[in-house]
């Protein structure tokens, strides 16, 4: 049996685990001198993967806002090391929720909730923000950031002359900076749309900062 839907079952039992995952842990730099292109380079993350940051709610209140189980408490190789994604339930996401300071962090082993904008647009609303990167794969990469309720920025990277949102030209500068807005294609999509996601955050989702985490491991119902 799948990995991921044995641990279903067992929460669906009425046996989840319990545990918290670190609140208080420091934030990483997020210099320009930090490695944002490592996914690429990562067998752990070959079939594609989302990350996604929500301010302002913690994980277990984002579990409950989700409708999701949790199953167990896990470190970084326990959520992307099965390279299965959401092949264990095709009807539920299979996410990994941890914490920095005021924002949740939910990493996704070839997932999409991050990106999916009927569950994660509501999250936003009164004076919240979410924002996601789906990417690698083989696929075109995808940022999108949520605020107050409301779809602020969409962008794929292969075609960032489409880019919409309501917060677009806002976000112009910081697209720029971050080199998301090339208009002769993005070289480094994954690199560049973490970099954007750093300074606009201040979240920095290296390699060491996201494997030294733990996690709650989570399903949630697909719409």
């Amino acid at each position: 049996m799948n990995r991921r839907s044995a641990l279903l079952l067992i929460a669906l039992s009425g046996l989840s685990g319990c545990g918290s995952p670190g609140f208080a842990e420091p934030l990483p730099s997020a210099g320009p001198e930090a490695d944002y292109g490592w996914p690429a380079r990562s067998a752990d993350l070959t079939h594609g993967f989302c990350f996604t940051l929500v301010r302002g709610i913690k994980p277990y209140a984002l579990i409950e806002r989700l409708g999701g189980d949790e199953l167990e408490r896990v470190e970084w190789h326990r959520v992307v090391g099965p390279g299965d994604g959401e092949t264990g339930d095709p009807k539920r996401f299979f996410i990994g929720i941890a914490s920095a300071g005021d924002w949740s962090i939910l990493v996704e082993d070839n997932g999409s909730l991050g990106v999916t904008s009927q569950i994660v647009e509501p999250l936003s609303a009164d004076g919240g923000e979410i924002v996601s990167y789906r990417g690698g794969g083989g696929g075109p990469g995808r940022l999108m950031v949520f605020r107050d309720g409301n779809l602020a920025l969409d962008l794929d990277t292969t075609a960032p002359e489409r880019a919409g949102g309501g917060g677009l030209d806002e976000f112009r500068s910081e697209l720029t900076t971050a080199g998301l807005l090339e208009t002769r294609g993005v070289t480094d999509p994954t690199g560049a749309a973490l970099g954007f996601m750093a300074r606009h955050t201040g979240i920095a989702l290296t390699a060491e900062f996201l494997r030294d985490r733990t996690y709650l491991l989570v399903t949630v119902p697909k719409p």
